[in-house]
């Protein structure tokens, strides 16, 4: 899930951590951060997660990922026309994930059906960065475009185009969730959870 977004438009910003390519003009780093779960049981691990998971759009969450961007760009006036010559795309993910603390203290069964869960449960959450970069693709397609009669209005569409992007992408992210409860809920794991093992 995603929802912590803070977006800083047409500054110059450099984030921490290593950033690594993805699409034209836009760069991300990801980390990997857990909050600590008790129990001896799928259904005690699952209280926990509940009790000290993180909150996303005021709903418990099982794992999360947050996004801080930051949408830089250069224009030129050539004539009766302003365009953007460049245009960057930074973003910082941070994806939290639950973690048992006494890992050993589950059976061995329940620990196998942990390490699936988790493995599930990462894959999710890299599919919302997948989710956020395809975003920032088409924003950087669209801000290319653009063309106005002067700088200040050619500015005021990429900025436009930002906000839209960041607006759309949310659905995006609020549907795919959506479309995986299913799947979350067949998870062995789970199965074991729903039936208060």
């Amino acid at each position: 899930m995603i929802r912590s977004l803070a977006l800083c438009a047409a500054a110059a910003g450099v984030l921490a951590a290593a950033p690594s390519p993805a699409a034209a003009g836009t760069r991300h780093s990801t980390e990997f951060t857990t909050y600590a779960v008790n129990g001896r049981t799928p259904a005690e691990i699952y209280r926990s997660i509940l009790a000290r998971g993180p909150t996303v759009a005021a709903v418990k969450a099982i794992a999360a990922t947050s996004v801080r961007g930051v949408q830089s760009y250069s224009m030129l006036q050539d004539g009766s026309t302003c365009r953007v010559t460049e245009h960057r795309l930074s973003f910082r993910f941070v994806v939290q994930l639950p973690r048992p603390s006494k890992l050993q203290a589950l059976r061995p069964k329940d620990r196998a059906l942990w390490q699936q869960f988790s493995v599930f449960l990462k894959a999710h959450e890299l599919q919302h960065i997948d989710l956020w970069l395809g975003c920032a693709a088409e924003l950087d397609h669209a801000v290319m475009s653009i063309k106005a009669p002067n700088c200040k209005s050619t500015a005021r569409k990429t900025e436009k185009l930002w906000r839209n992007m960041q607006a759309k992408c949310d659905r995006l992210q609020t549907n795919f969730d959506r479309e995986q409860r299913g799947e979350l809920l067949a998870q062995p794991f789970m199965q074991r959870v729903m039936r208060g093992d």
